[in-house]
């Protein structure tokens, strides 16, 4: 069982967080609840939220952002990715309604693969600067390593046809240690990121700047 953080230590915390510039909702209630629950869905234990049936744990569901996002976003897990380490499922958990995350083997059969954003690196990914809003419908993330990723995407006809968005090389701020370089980012940075450059690139006004 992890111990509960006073106040003092908390707002050390928050003080030297990467995240401290950003916009954040309070979140006292994530260090009010160190233990594990039993999830009402599936009776496992979890902390904080179940990666089973994306149930909130120890807290009310109105305590946790939720958010709406301006395009829906599909994220295609490799099976082998394990569900208590991947962060897409918090895109999940905080938008429920736009989000959905299917295992490769389970992915959709896109009626319109041409009108689907896919964040893939490659010399055929354009910035969203690039691309005209009104020529795609959907976004998705590839989830696993970057082996398992290029694998699906390489044994799935249907995201040959799909059209590839990539975002701004930036440092990752996740805390799990990974040995390629600081420029891979996780999962959820990469969702992140791909709907900031999305507001920047149709939302903003001349002179605006993003402060998500």
């Amino acid at each position: 069982m992890s111990k509960i953080i006073n106040e003092e230590d908390l707002v050390e915390i928050r003080q030297k967080s990467p995240l401290a510039h950003l916009k954040i909702q309070d979140d006292t209630v994530l260090y009010k609840n160190p233990s594990r629950l039993v999830c009402p869905g599936c009776k496992k234990h979890m902390k904080h939220y179940c990666y089973h049936c994306y149930n909130v744990m120890g807290m009310d569901r109105s305590q946790v952002p939720f958010i709406k996002l301006p395009v829906g976003l599909d994220i295609i897990k490799h099976e082998l990715e394990s569900d208590g380490k991947t962060t897409a499922l918090h895109a999940r958990v905080l938008a429920h309604e736009d989000v959905k995350v299917y295992n490769w083997n389970d992915m959709p059969e896109y009626s319109q693969p041409e009108r689907i954003l896919m964040l893939f690196p490659g010399p055929d990914a354009k910035k969203l600067s690039e691309i005209p809003r009104d020529s795609f419908d959907h976004m998705i993330v590839i989830d696993g390593t970057w082996k398992q990723a290029n694998k699906i995407v390489r044994n799935t006809p249907l995201l040959q046809r799909v059209q590839k968005v990539s975002i701004e090389p930036r440092k990752t701020n996740f805390w799990r240690h990974q040995q390629i370089s600081e420029n891979y980012l996780s999962t959820i940075e990469a969702v992140y990121y791909l709907y900031m450059e999305y507001a920047q690139a149709y939302d903003l006004k001349e002179g605006e700047v993003y402060d998500g």
